[in-house]
């Protein structure tokens, strides 16, 4: 009867260390999904700043080098995010949008 216990026993250990490591793995990769996520909305922005600078710079060339936030308009939107567009044209990149109050 002892060597059944400790069989049984043995076998829950076994269960509760793969539920154990399935749940770190699981929460895991939720955490990296989550950090792609951010960095693909910003790269995306970048992305959009960027082909703004291009066009306005074709249309225009004297806005080489002008600073990317006079662009019309200076902020792009990925999803529900927005950001601006930042540095010198025609090199734009995005930051994250920060809401100023108004009074």
């Amino acid at each position: 009867m002892d060597r059944k216990g400790q069989g049984a026993l043995e076998y829950l250990l076994l269960i509760g260390g793969a539920v154990l490591i399935a749940v770190i793995v699981i929460s895991l990769l939720l955490n990296i999904s989550s950090t792609s996520t951010d960095e693909t909305g910003i790269t995306s922005a970048a992305a959009l700043c960027k082909q703004r600078a291009e066009r306005t710079t074709a249309l225009n060339p004297s806005t080489v080098g002008k600073l990317c936030s006079t662009l019309v308009p200076p902020t792009v939107t990925v999803g529900s995010d927005v950001y601006d567009c930042s540095g010198n044209i025609p090199n734009c990149t995005a930051v994250v949008h920060v809401a100023t109050e108004t009074q």
